[in-house]
């Protein structure tokens, strides 16, 4: 896997003023990730949590091709969104496809060490 098979985007940074106006920068990291998967109107369905991220899988409740993966860096404090760049799929991916698609992109390797990540600033909460 290349990260450049990946288009990877920076979607929230808990230092943030909007993030703090939320109050998310008060929050213990369970509850921040809690917070951000009820905030982005998903439903967290795989949390996998490392010594230096997590990766998670969040879906859009009753869509079950609407899943998206998360790397939560708790050195950086900032939630990257990860899109595969080589599928033409809008919308998302199914919950049956995360352990197939972690394993080919190699995700779980990269919330284990999430400062390879690198990415555009899509935005902030």
């Amino acid at each position: 896997m290349k990260m450049n098979d990946l288009i990877v985007s920076e979607v929230l940074r808990v230092q943030d003023v909007d993030a703090k106006r939320l109050g998310l920068d008060r929050l213990d990291e369970d509850s921040l990730i809690l917070e951000f998967a009820r905030w982005a109107e998903c439903r967290l369905k795989k949390w996998l949590d490392y010594a230096k991220g997590a990766l998670l899988f969040l879906m859009v409740p009753d869509q079950p091709e609407s899943g998206m993966f998360y790397i939560y860096d708790r050195a950086r404090q900032a939630f990257f969104m990860l899109d595969p760049a080589n599928l033409a799929r809008y919308g998302g991916y199914r919950e049956d496809e995360f352990e197939q698609m972690a394993q080919v992109y190699g995700l779980k390797a990269l919330a284990q060490d999430p400062r390879r990540l690198t990415s555009t600033r899509s935005g902030d909460f």
